[in-house]
């Protein structure tokens, strides 16, 4: 997927059932700017819709302004929860799953106003240097931006919404 990022429009962060809350579980040392846009990488978020059917271990949202234009995130399924919401056993779930644990594999997920990708299982560390680049490298991908995404400090980002 190639998007422009002067013109994706803002995402309905509700219409997507696992989109992450973009004020849950922010890491303000993790603030990057990537071309014009601005990355923030969250740590555990909740999902914006209040449905506890995903477990989000790191998300980033991608604003232009003060508008979110994209969200890339890893997320397992919840088996749990999805047993109680379909109303099917658990065991039925991680034998579908092919797993023994509570939660599917992780996956990594692009959110756009009309589309959420399926990346695929991640399969990287999950170290937060390792977190850091895959997102970043999607971000940049997605908007074909070829500079080094750079890092903000947190007062650069509340000095930026000042202005």
């Amino acid at each position: 997927m190639l998007l422009d990022p002067k013109t994706q429009p803002a995402i309905d962060a509700l219409i997507w059932h696992s989109f992450p809350d973009e004020k849950d579980g922010i890491l303000a040392d993790e603030i990057w700017k990537c071309g014009t846009l601005v990355c923030t990488i969250l740590k555990n978020p909740a999902s914006k819709s209040g449905e506890d059917l995903v477990n989000i271990p790191y998300s980033m949202i991608v604003k232009r302004g003060k508008k979110v234009i994209l969200a890339v995130s890893l997320e397992q399924e919840d088996l749990r929860s999805l047993s109680y919401k379909l109303g099917c056993s658990l065991r039925e779930l991680q034998e579908d799953y092919h797993t023994k644990g509570n939660f599917a594999e992780l996956r990594g997920y692009v959110y756009t106003n009309q589309v959420r990708e399926d990346l695929g299982p991640y399969e990287g560390g999950m170290d937060l240097q390792s977190i850091r680049v895959f997102l970043l490298e999607t971000v940049c991908d997605t908007f074909d931006i070829l500079s080094e995404p750079v890092q903000l400090q947190a007062e650069d980002e509340v000095a930026g919404k000042a202005h």
